[in-house]
């Protein structure tokens, strides 16, 4: 039988919820990573992911433009900030301030480590997330993700 702990990432990447999310960002982008656990205490409390900062970002794109029907907002994002040097700049400056508690999701959906991979996979297309915190005794010992699954499914 195939178990998470076999499949599962050790070395996890995870962020505190007073990280900011222009760090959060370079980080994701740096490990090519879309998402990590946030931790506090040993203890994970929520997952911050690519999406919440998007998200985010094209919430506050659209309260500033509000007449524009864009589908690309990231794009419009960087295509107006490109226009202005001061703009990147403050907008960078912006996020900096920007905590990861402020956007990470705090429903956060775990797996055993001892739990059969079959039971991964059910629970991440279950809750469409790409990725689930293992957590063992309340302790964070690794991470597995949709590319973690396939792995288990050619081995």
């Amino acid at each position: 039988m195939k178990l998470v702990k076999d499949y599962m990432k050790k070395k996890v990447i995870f962020f505190k919820p007073d990280n900011s999310i222009f760090d959060v960002a370079q980080t994701l982008s740096k490990c090519h990573i879309s998402g990590a656990p946030v931790v506090e205490k040993h203890k994970v409390i929520g997952v911050i992911s690519e999406t919440n900062i998007i998200e985010y970002m094209r919430l506050n794109i659209s309260a500033k433009r509000a007449d524009s029907a864009e589908p690309h907002i990231l794009a419009l994002l960087i295509a107006s900030l490109a226009k202005d040097r001061m703009g990147i700049k403050n907008e960078l400056e912006r996020l900096s301030k920007i905590k990861v508690k402020d956007l990470m999701s705090r429903n956060v959906i775990c797996i055993c480590s001892k739990e059969n991979i079959l039971e991964a996979a059910t629970v991440i297309e279950k809750n469409d997330v790409e990725r689930l915190p293992v957590v063992d005794k309340g302790k964070l010992v690794g991470i597995i993700t949709r590319a973690d699954l396939i792995k288990a499914l050619i081995d």
